[in-house]
């Protein structure tokens, strides 16, 4: 069984490798990941990774068997091309759209969808980074 997930997968944290691994028992992993340019468009901000540096990431973990860069101008480019026996989203990924291209493509791909996440976020990790080092600074400040 081949199994499709995707996303930014910019500061890989201990809520990705939890998704990894919970999609890795349904089958071999093939992750595609967001491309700088998406992520600028829908996030408003540049990633802290580049998308070759997020690749050769997610390349170096063992439960990953093929990373792929995303299509900028098409989400569903990487589907049809890899041909997907399911396509494994997060808990706050949207389906609706995904079905609908699946079944106009002709493909025989189902979707399932991470039932929990576990309590962790890029945008979360990124606030306590910058608290500790904030808090670190003003320490360091202070002392002097």
């Amino acid at each position: 069984m081949k199994v499709l997930i995707a996303g930014n997968f910019d500061i890989i944290h201990p809520g990705h490798i939890y998704f990894l691994m919970e999609a890795s028992k349904l089958g071999e992993l093939v992750v595609v990941i967001a491309r700088d340019e998406t992520i600028k468009k829908f996030k408003g901000r540049a990633p802290i990774f580049n998308e070759n540096e997020r690749k050769l990431i997610l390349e170096n973990l063992k439960i990953v068997k093929k990373v792929i860069l995303g299509d900028p101008k098409d989400f569903f480019v990487p589907v049809i091309n890899e041909n997907p026996d399911i396509i494994f989203l997060g808990p706050d990924q949207y389906s609706s759209w995904i079905k609908e291209r699946i079944r106009k493509s002709g493909l025989n791909t189902k979707v399932m969808r991470l039932e929990k996440r576990l309590p962790y976020s890029s945008s979360e990790l990124k606030k306590r980074i910058f608290k500790v080092y904030t808090l670190d600074s003003i320490k360091e400040n202070s002392e002097i």
